[in-house]
């Protein structure tokens, strides 16, 4: 398969729609969350990830499931996974 699998790291945005203190709001941050899937592109924008995939045996198309397109900017690292097939 053409596509590589990376671990990244990314800030996801966070909201509260209760009410905060002055402190809490001060320490209020973003979610660090970690994708471990494919990526399928990735350009100077935007990250487009898969974590599963299907082959049509007919025409040989893939389908993909648990998708994310991630905003370069909310990216703290990508590291490639490398797999040893069996």
């Amino acid at each position: 398969m053409k596509y590589k699998k990376y671990r990244i790291i990314f800030l996801d945005p966070t909201a509260n729609s209760g009410w905060q203190s002055e402190k809490e709001l001060k320490e209020f941050t973003p979610e660090e969350c970690v994708i471990e899937a494919y990526v399928y592109s990735k350009d100077k924008k935007t990250v487009k990830t898969f974590a599963s995939y299907s082959i049509n045996k007919d025409d040989k198309e893939f389908t993909f499931a648990d998708t994310n397109v991630l905003p370069r900017a909310t990216i703290k690292s990508m590291r490639r996974i490398y797999e040893k097939l069996k």
